[in-house]
């Protein structure tokens, strides 16, 4: 992890967070939207994400403002916090209050920091897409000070944002999925061409022409596709197969 967290903009820009200049990816927008959004709700003085890939965090942090970044960052170091027990379970925490000696024994280093922050509850809600769970949101408020109607808010919009992240993770799936597809198109035509070569160069038949590219591939404990690119764009009379020469 690295950077610093979110400094909160009233006025409407979305905050830049470490986590998302660290990670320049799609996923950073509607997770800092969440946390702002969350912020102007009554009650809330402090908001933050853990971005989790099942069980495993993937380190990736968004928070509005110091003391939220130092808890959540707090909660990767020490493995302990409503949002890792959210992000383990799936389960709703709300309004669990930090003095109780029941959450002091649930997080008993925890706890003491976010006391310290200022902060007497915190609410952990997950993010949750058809089952999967992405992460989870921290709000940061005093006892009682936070109304159910505003948790449930949140977790509308909790939803609607573990739907952007799951659309968004679909979409890098497809990317990759065609990238490995054009790798492996590029690399079947290099080895057609290297193929037609050795035929005129080795006098073969075309269809035993690759026997010879994959021994040699083998045998230099090379990729086979390099081999190729080398027969193909390298110097025709030496490396793999040199041309031979012409009788004068």
């Amino acid at each position: 992890m690295s950077g610093t967290g979110t400094e909160f903009a009233p006025s409407g820009g979305l905050p830049q967070s470490g986590a998302a200049r660290d990670h320049p990816n799609q996923t950073a927008a509607p997770v800092r939207r969440l946390a702002e959004y969350c912020l102007h709700l009554p009650g809330v003085q402090a908001s933050g994400l853990l971005l989790a890939d099942g069980p495993r965090l993937r380190q990736e942090i968004i928070a509005t403002g110091p003391a939220a970044d130092r808890l959540e960052r707090l909660q990767v170091d020490l493995a302990e916090g409503p949002c890792r027990d959210v992000c383990r379970t799936g389960t709703l925490l709300a309004d669990v209050q930090l003095t109780d000696p029941r959450s002091q024994a649930r997080w008993p280093r925890f706890a003491p920091q976010a006391l310290a922050e200022g902060f007497t509850a915190a609410t952990a809600i997950p993010l949750q897409h058809h089952g999967q769970l992405l992460g989870a949101l921290n709000l940061f408020h005093q006892h009682r000070r936070l109304e159910a109607a505003y948790i449930g808010a949140c977790q509308i919009l909790a939803e609607t944002t573990a739907w952007a992240l799951a659309r968004e993770q679909e979409l890098a799936q497809v990317r990759e999925h065609n990238a490995q597809l054009q790798t492996a198109l590029d690399s079947r035509v290099i080895i057609e061409q290297a193929k037609g070569l050795l035929a005129e160069r080795l006098r073969l038949p075309p269809q035993e022409a690759f026997a010879p590219l994959r021994d040699y591939a083998r045998a230099h404990q090379r990729k086979l596709n390099a081999v190729a690119h080398q027969v193909v764009y390298g110097p025709a009379d030496r490396g793999p197969f040199p041309r031979p020469q012409q009788d004068c």
